[in-house]
């Protein structure tokens, strides 16, 4: 009797995971905090990211702007892949999990703004209430599989 229980647990699994694989939910993005700038320099990162959605025309790539120096996503066919976002104690980077996939230049982009800016450390942005995601959403993202060739941009 307790091998069927055993079965019954082990197919109720396979179930589940096939299931979120089937259905994933949207891309979570992946934050990082850093150090707060001025508006002249979010204006110059600002303008790198609208530098790189113009040098890729017919790409799929859109910029688009949520408050003048305060924040900006570049999407991907319509899905935002990258956001900076200016908050009054440090600025938010975020790139969603599957941007690897989604528009890999898109990975470039956020390592050429990474590099300009001063992170805060680990404890810094816990306390300042940055979420990480957490090893499951990561799992799924692996689970979910591949982005369809039609949602993909800058990818030849």
């Amino acid at each position: 009797m307790a091998w069927w229980r055993w079965a019954a647990t082990a197919l109720c699994l396979v179930v589940v995971v096939a299931a979120q694989a089937l259905w994933p939910a949207p891309p979570v993005p992946s934050p990082i905090a850093f150090q707060s700038i001025n508006d002249d320099r979010f204006s110059q990162l600002r303008r790198q990211a609208m530098q790189f959605v113009d040098s890729r025309p017919r790409q799929g790539f859109q910029f688009v702007e949520r408050r003048r120096d305060a924040e900006f996503q570049v999407h991907c066919r319509g899905i935002p892949v990258l956001w900076l976002e200016g908050r009054p104690q440090h600025l938010l980077l975020q790139v969603s999990l599957d941007a690897k996939q989604r528009a890999p230049a898109v990975v470039r982009l956020r390592a050429l703004l990474q590099w300009q800016l001063e992170p805060l450390d680990y404890l810094e942005q816990v306390l300042a209430g940055v979420p990480e995601p957490v090893l499951l959403d990561r799992v799924l993202q692996i689970l979910a599989g591949d982005v369809p060739d039609g949602a993909r941009c800058g990818v030849p």
